[in-house]
C-alpha cells in the first residue's frame, strides 16, 4: 500500500491510527484553544506570574522602609531639638557647629 493509495482513501489513514479519533482531535483542539486563544493563555499567565513575583518584592522593600521610616519617627518624636542638630546642622544664632567624625 503506497502514499498514493493512502491519500486517494483518507478513511483508511484514520483506521490505520486508533488514536487519531474524534475525541483526541477535539482535546487537542481543546488545549490548543486554551494555550493560545483563551483568556487565559499561557503567554498571559507567564506574565502575570512574572508580575507578580516583582511586585512581592517591592512589596517587601517598601515594608522595610517602612519600618525605617517608623524608626526615625520615634527619634524625631523622642528629642526633635537634638534631631535637627544632628541631622541638618541646625544651629542657634549665637552658636557655632562643630562636626567631628
Amino acid at each position: 500500500m503506497g502514499l498514493m493509495d493512502k491519500l486517494r482513501n483518507p478513511s483508511n489513514l484514520f483506521a490505520q491510527r486508533s488514536w487519531l479519533n474524534k475525541y483526541s482531535l477535539a482535546v487537542v483542539a481543546f488545549v490548543v484553544w486554551l494555550a493560545f486563544f483563551d483568556k487565559y493563555n499561557v503567554f498571559t499567565q507567564i506574565k502575570l506570574s512574572q508580575s507578580l513575583n516583582e511586585l512581592a518584592e517591592k512589596k517587601s522593600f517598601y515594608e522595610m522602609e517602612l519600618e525605617k521610616a517608623i524608626k526615625e519617627r520615634d527619634i524625631i518624636n523622642s528629642d526633635i531639638e537634638k534631631y535637627a542638630r544632628e541631622k541638618y546642622l541646625m544651629h542657634k544664632d549665637n552658636e557655632q557647629v562643630i562636626i567631628i567624625e
